[in-house]
Formats: structure tokens, C-alpha cells, sequence
């Protein structure tokens, strides 16, 4: 008995021994993994980077696009509510579309009467 308790004190040692060897193996793995881990990650969110820059950039251009369009819808619709403020004021004074018709009609013959032999001039050839 007595050879058996060296025996197995070695045995006891040599699984220890494997043991620390295995945990040295699998810490070393585990190292490995997280370090390629830390290179997936950055690489990835370097790329998360470069999208989210350039869906940046096109969201700026999209804004310019349209504060350049709402810009210009500004300017066009003073022009229309100065044109509607003065039909609003035709309308106030009573006149209708016969009567800025007739308004018109007014200024064409008056035109007409005042250069008459001017036209009647052109119109011979003479």
C-alpha cells in the first residue's frame, strides 16, 4: 500500500497538472475570440459610421432641396395674394368679370380711336 500513495499522489499531480494546461489552452482561446470579437465590432461600427454619414449627407441635400422649393413657393404666393387681394377689392367696389371686361374693352377702343389714322395709315400701305 505504502507504493500506492506516491503513486497516486503523482497521478494526483499529473491531473493537475493536465488540468492547468486545459485552462491555460481554453483562457488563451477565449482571449483570442474576444480580441476578434473587439476587431468584428470595431469594423463594425466603423461601417455603421460611414452609412450613417452618408444617409446624413443625403438627408442634408433632401432639406436643402426643399427649403430651396418652400423658398420658392413663398415667392410665387406673394405674387398670387397681391392678385387676390385686388380682385378682393374689384369685388368690394362691385366689380365683377363683365365689369374688368368691359374695363378692358374700354382702353382697347380708346387706343384705337386715339392712333385711329396711325392704323388706317399701316393698314393702306401708305
Amino acid at each position: 500500500m505504502p507504493t500506492s500513495g506516491p503513486k497516486s499522489l503523482e497521478m494526483m499531480i499529473g491531473g493537475l497538472l493536465q488540468a492547468t494546461q486545459d485552462m491555460q489552452r481554453d483562457i488563451t482561446e477565449i482571449r483570442r475570440d474576444i480580441k476578434d470579437s473587439d476587431a468584428r465590432a470595431a469594423l463594425s461600427y466603423e461601417q455603421s459610421e460611414q452609412r450613417a454619414a452618408a444617409s446624413r449627407s443625403r438627408l442634408y441635400e433632401r432639406v436643402t432641396a426643399t427649403e430651396t422649393a418652400v423658398s420658392k413657393l413663398n415667392t410665387d404666393m406673394t405674387s398670387v395674394k397681391e392678385v387676390t387681394a385686388e380682385v378682393t377689392r374689384w369685388k368690394l367696389m362691385g366689380l365683377g368679370a363683365l365689369g374688368v371686361t368691359g374695363m378692358a374693352a374700354a382702353a382697347v377702343a380708346s387706343l384705337v380711336t386715339a392712333y385711329w389714322h396711325d392704323i388706317w395709315r399701316v393698314l393702306r400701305g401708305g
